[in-house]
């Protein structure tokens, strides 16, 4: 832990008075080194909390509001930004990465990034819903999921995987959770019509002897699963690849593209129009966020440890101010956060 200056808003700039930041795997990639970028800002990319102060040309927000924020800061200038795809912005900079993020008790972030929290969304649930909740509605839309399809979400008990599920059947469709952990099983039946443990053996098997074929599969975990995936999805289907915790490459076998007319297809963040719609979600009850719990900031090597442990259902929160315990056990950290 460290002291800083509170950040002074600029220009289109809101000072945010964090009330809560989620932890994403992102994070745990930048603290290994994993992420080639150069080191020193503050981590965290899920924010949510209330204006403390806004710049001279912000003008869409009040000293008081209640916002959350998508996890990029856009130029709004470029040919994506102007397309409405600011994801792709081409002078893009993500908070908690080249940008100062949440990991703090204020936070500095263009007003263009942010987006009001409607009265009733929880703080914890507003925190993640670009991230966990908005990732999952971009790479569905990207891949045009409809009513009658078939969705397939490997990784599904993660952050993003968990509520894919729900937002995939939030239009229609019919869905199938991938998971490694039996013991999570029984719970994904709430959010799945259908799940499969990858301790059974390769789960493209599984899914073609369950007649489980998907039109759709978001691939949480494609540094361990994308072959079987290419192979699991039904003829001229389509594969989202969403996350990578494992960087490295992965074989791919160009005639399974060829002959089964595969679309592959990437995906990153949302928009903020995007995360508009995960908030209104959430306040209609249509998605409900998943939180392990919660922390204190001071205890953020502890929430980085059980993410890593790979027994985290949904999202674990930071709360800068204070913090509730976990009700799950953790050991403590060896060293201060």
């Amino acid at each position: 832990m460290r002291t800083m200056p509170v950040p002074q808003p600029v220009a289109r700039e809101v000072l945010v008075r964090v009330e809560a930041c989620g932890v994403c795997g992102q994070d745990i990639m930048r603290r290994r080194g994993a992420v080639d970028h150069v080191l020193g800002a503050v981590l965290g990319h899920e924010i949510a909390g209330t204006v403390a102060a806004a710049g001279p040309e912000s003008a869409r927000f009040a000293v008081g509001d209640r916002v959350a924020a998508t996890q990029r800061r856009a130029c709004h200038a470029c040919d994506a930004c102007r397309e409405g795809r600011e994801v792709l912005c081409e002078h893009g900079r993500l908070y908690g990465e080249e940008l100062d993020g949440g990991y703090a008790e204020y936070c500095v972030v263009d007003e263009r990034s942010l987006a009001h929290i409607p009265s009733g969304v929880d703080t914890g649930a507003a925190a993640i819903a670009a991230c966990a909740i908005g990732t999952g509605l971009h790479a569905l839309r990207l891949a045009q999921v409809g009513p009658g399809q078939r969705v397939l979400v490997t990784g599904a008990s993660g952050g993003v995987g968990i509520h894919a599920l729900q937002l995939a059947r939030a239009v229609g469709a019919e869905t199938v959770a991938v998971t490694s952990s039996a013991d999570k099983t029984e719970r994904l039946g709430e959010f799945a019509d259908s799940v499969v443990t990858l301790a059974e053996g390769r789960f493209d098997r599984q899914v073609r002897a369950r007649c489980l074929q998907p039109d759709v599969i978001i691939e949480m975990t494609s540094r361990v699963t994308l072959s079987e995936s290419l192979r699991a999805v039904r003829r001229g289907g389509t594969v989202v690849i969403v996350g990578n915790l494992d960087p490295g490459s992965v074989e791919i076998l160009p005639g399974a593209f060829i002959m089964r007319e595969i679309r592959l297809i990437g995906s990153k963040a949302c928009t903020l129009n995007e995360l508009t719609e995960c908030l209104r979600l959430l306040d209609a009850g249509d998605v409900r966020a998943q939180l392990h719990g919660s922390l204190p900031l001071s205890e953020a090597r502890v929430a980085h440890e059980l993410v890593e442990s790979g027994t985290v259902w949904g999202r674990v929160t930071l709360l800068p101010r204070d913090g509730r315990k976990l009700q799950t056990r953790v050991a403590s950290p060896a060293h201060p956060a």
